[in-house]
């Protein structure tokens, strides 16, 4: 499950969301041993692959922003578990769709409200974590329905996996170019807009930090203006590493089964 895609509809607007790489190994990533026997030194692009969290990350915090979306978070790859805050504001309507995911194991819960939408007919609905049903949800990849090996929630591989070039500009500091063109079905970049960008696309800015146990704590793609499509950032941080709560199961007090106007949502 990509975290990226989750995307609670509402009023024809989906909500585009932060995204798990898959997690484990990269092969490309390990340094290879020198003439002396001893390990060679990693150049920028294989410090930032090693980088990226995975499963002995423990727990940690996320944020993402992209445009009207914002996301946050914690996530826990080795109890299985991880929550989303995510925040869209529809650019049409005017209104926001707070819609967090609590993710344990093969379980999932929801909470979704939306701000500014007086007058707009839209539902109310519970303030309890609503366990979802996914026999009830018809396009199950755009719901996460349990925990799938994800890793990266802010989807950080995408752009250092497509590195054109990097360099180390300080201690801990990286910047370079990414191929837009390379992120898949991801969508850091929407397909409209990757086509606006044409060629520009193969080579976007980005910069990235790690901390003093190498571990990515930032990276920001900075896309240029293309068509009708202004400038913008994609930023994706993580942090507090082993120190932020795993997330866990609701109380029994603190959720219901979800509800029908919530399923209609969700299958928009």
């Amino acid at each position: 499950m990509n975290v990226r895609k989750v995307r609670p509809a509402a009023f024809a607007a989906l909500v585009v969301a932060c995204a798990v790489a898959t997690g484990g190994c990269l092969a490309d990533a390990a340094p290879g041993p020198a003439a002396s026997g001893s390990p060679a030194p990693l150049g920028p692009r294989e410090t930032l692959l090693k980088s990226l969290p995975d499963v002995s990350s423990g727990s940690f915090r996320f944020t993402a922003k992209d445009g009207g979306m914002s996301a946050s978070g914690a996530f826990d790859g080795d109890r299985h578990s991880y929550r989303i805050d995510l925040r869209y504001r529809e650019p049409e309507f005017g209104f926001t769709l707070h819609s967090d995911f609590l993710v344990v194991e093969e379980q999932t819960w929801i909470r979704m409200k939306f701000t500014d939408a007086e007058g707009l007919g839209l539902p109310k609905l519970p303030k309890k974590w609503m366990l979802i049903d996914p026999a009830k949800i018809k396009n199950k990849d755009d719901i996460p329905l349990g925990y799938a090996g994800e890793t990266d929630p802010g989807e950080a591989g995408a752009v250092l996996r497509a590195i054109v070039e990097v360099r180390q500009t300080g201690a801990g500091e990286f910047a370079g170019t990414t191929d837009l063109t390379r992120q898949g079905d991801l969508e850091i970049v929407e397909p409209d807009r990757l086509a606006a960008l044409g060629a520009r696309a193969r080579a976007v800015p980005f910069e990235a930090t790690v901390d003093g146990q190498g571990r990515l704590t930032s990276a920001v793609v900075k896309i240029p203006a293309a068509g009708k499509f202004k400038a913008s950032r994609y930023e994706v941080t993580y942090s507090d590493f082993g120190k932020a709560p795993a997330p866990a199961v609701p109380a029994a007090d603190q959720q219901q089964k979800a509800t029908e106007a919530a399923y209609e949502l969700l299958n928009e």
